[in-house]
């Protein structure tokens, strides 16, 4: 064996051990990616329970969040002040869900239940007349073009948390609503299931 082939030698072995290197590489980053957008998700679902505890703990927060949403103006002083911090924290949270959909770390299916939530509130007749615009320097501009740039789908209906907890239709009614017809959830029935 020549000096030649004993250098070719421990060249291919030296190019088969950069291509398992890169191969190891590609495998650990995917893995790593993997497990980011695990970890973004758990984030997010559990500032959204962070926030939504509280609400179950005092019937008062969803009063006022409910009645905001329907007349900024109708609603007391106390249930202002209280909607609006929970109001500020929502917004965040979703302003950071969105950024995680951007940035691919939320699938297409996972932002789609966040989407519907958000636009519902966003849309609301208090958040739009009063809230949304003394707040919204608060989020980034991006999140505000995409909110303006937004509208509510048909099969969301214009129906709020009032609705839900004290308006005229009740579960009952939602439950029997035919498959396809949106209900108080807002989802098709079927899809709220």
């Amino acid at each position: 064996m020549t000096l030649n082939d004993v250098n070719l030698i421990f060249q291919i072995i030296s190019s088969v051990a950069v291509v398992a290197t890169l191969v190891a590489l590609v495998v650990s980053l995917r893995q790593n990616t993997k497990a980011q957008r695990m970890a973004s998700v758990q984030s997010i679902t559990a500032a959204i329970a962070a926030i939504n505890v509280p609400a179950m703990e005092s019937p008062a927060l969803g009063r006022a969040v409910a009645a905001i949403q329907r007349d900024w103006a109708a609603a007391t002083r106390d249930e202002r002040i209280v909607a609006h911090f929970f109001c500020f924290t929502f917004f965040k949270l979703c302003e950071q869900a969105w950024v995680q959909y951007k940035a691919g770390a939320l699938d297409e299916d996972q932002w789609a239940g966040w989407e519907v939530s958000l636009l519902r509130i966003y849309h609301s007749p208090g958040i739009q007349a009063v809230w949304w615009p003394a707040r919204h320097y608060a989020y980034s501009k991006a999140f505000q073009d995409y909110l303006a740039e937004s509208s509510l789908p048909e099969w969301i209906g214009q129906s709020t948390q009032y609705d839900m907890f004290d308006g005229p239709t009740g579960v009952k009614e939602a439950a029997e609503a035919p498959a396809g017809q949106a209900t108080m959830s807002g989802l098709p029935r079927g899809l709220s299931d």
